[in-house]
Formats: structure tokens, sequence, C-alpha cells
């Protein structure tokens, strides 16, 4: 019985299936992604998810036979460049207003 597979994993198959699927049907896309592999996700997934990644495209000649291994990361570990992409933002406090009464409210009648 073989565990389920991490969800970045599953997310990066689903994504690259498409990406193969519409290669496979349209010609000029894949000399696209082999020419320019950002902009072959961009145009594939509308975003490009990693931009600071290198993305390799290998087209596999016959009598090939091509094997990718990802990269070994435990499920919960982030790399370094995907920490960077989701940090920052704005906290919820940001939009809490502090401290009563605020100028232009009135107090409730009780």
């Amino acid at each position: 019985m073989s565990a389920e597979p991490f969800p970045m994993r599953k997310a990066r198959d689903h994504a690259v299936a498409s990406i193969i699927e519409r290669a496979e049907a349209d010609p000029e896309f894949r000399a696209l992604l082999l020419a320019n592999p950002h902009e072959g996700v961009k145009r594939t997934l509308g975003i490009d998810p990693i931009p600071g990644f290198k993305i390799n495209v290998v087209e596999e000649k016959p009598g090939e036979v091509t094997i990718v291994l990802p990269a070994a990361l435990e499920e919960s570990e982030l790399s370094d460049e995907l920490l960077d992409l989701a940090s920052g933002g704005t906290s919820f406090s940001a939009f809490i207003l502090y401290g009563p009464p605020y100028p232009d409210r009135k107090p409730k009648n009780r």
C-alpha cells in the first residue's frame, strides 16, 4: 500500500499533465514551451507560479526514456524560494479599528 503523494507534488503533477496535454495537441505551443518554458507555463496556468525558479523542458527522442526525480522535500518543508513568495502581506490586525469612541460615530442609546 503506497502513501498518498504530498499535496505540493500532487498539484505539480496536475499542472505538468495539463501542460503536456496541451503540448501534444498544439505544435506551436510545444515549440514555445521548449524555447521559453516560463511563458508556456504562464499561458497554460494563467500565471507563472514560481518566477524565480528555472524550468527545464526536455523533449524525449525516439528510443529514449526520461525519468525526472523531484527534489526531496518533506511534506511540511518549503524551499527558501517558496517561503519568500509566501511571506509578506497584510496582517489581519490592520483592519481592526482600536479604541472607541470614533469621531464620526455617536454612542448607542440603551
